[in-house]
């Protein structure tokens, strides 16, 4: 009976020691940060003051405060927070999704197959491998506006329905049912969207696309404005 103790907790104690360095690949990926903050001003990254060159982790809040505004890198593309706006940025398969809660965000990547943005209508990704510039302002839960400033952008609501937006396209989208006095109910996720074509010259859209061009600097995939 003595020799069986110690040889069963030896049995056990490499068990463990087995699954910790097979778990190490596993923690270390989830450890890797999604993004790099490339300018902050008036902006909060985890709760705390946004600062050039800080990490972005998977989950870590992005915010904006009133006036302030945030770019952050991941690899062949970026996005950027304007004024009161908050998203969070997350691994999904072989792409990172940034999820917009509320405010605008804009976003450009060489690689659309890497880049997804959530919304809560929808899904936002680019229709084809060609580069994309585009920007959405969340305003509630049930509407937002979607602009292409280049290439061509595939808008999937929660019944699996796509919209395309070409370039120099703006759309204003509202959950089915819903309208700004009436909150969608609860639960409601597999409502549509109703779609209204923007004009391109409206004023608000085009103070929006000044801000993001200048936000925007040239970049060896000439993405931007300019």
């Amino acid at each position: 009976m003595r020799s069986i103790v110690p040889v069963g907790a030896c049995f056990s104690i490499t068990v463990l020691l087995a699954f910790v360095v097979l778990s190490l690949p596993v923690f270390a990926a989830s450890a890797r940060p999604l993004g790099v903050v490339l300018t902050a001003d008036h902006a909060r990254l985890d709760n705390a003051s946004a600062t050039i060159g800080a990490d972005v982790f998977s989950g870590d809040p992005l915010v904006t405060d009133r006036g302030g505004s945030m770019r952050i890198t991941m690899g062949p593309s970026q996005v950027y927070l304007l004024s009161q706006s908050s998203a969070t940025l997350e691994p999904d398969a072989n792409r990172i999704q940034t999820r917009v809660n509320i405010g605008t965000v804009g976003f450009s990547t060489s690689s659309p197959e890497q880049l997804e943005i959530e919304t809560p209508l929808g899904m936002i990704r680019g229709a084809d491998s060609k580069p994309i510039f585009g920007q959405v302002s969340v305003l509630n839960a049930w509407k937002m506006r979607i602009t292409s400033y280049e290439g061509t952008l595939a808008v999937t609501d929660h019944t699996g329905v796509e919209k395309l937006i070409l370039a120099g396209e703006t759309y204003d989208a509202t959950l089915a049912g819903a309208s700004a006095d009436t909150p969608p109910p609860k639960g409601v996720t597999g409502a549509g969207i109703n779609w209204q074509h923007v004009l391109y010259v409206a004023v608000p859209l085009v103070v929006a696309g000044v801000v993001a061009c200048a936000l925007w600097p040239e970049s060896p995939s000439g993405l931007g404005c300019w």
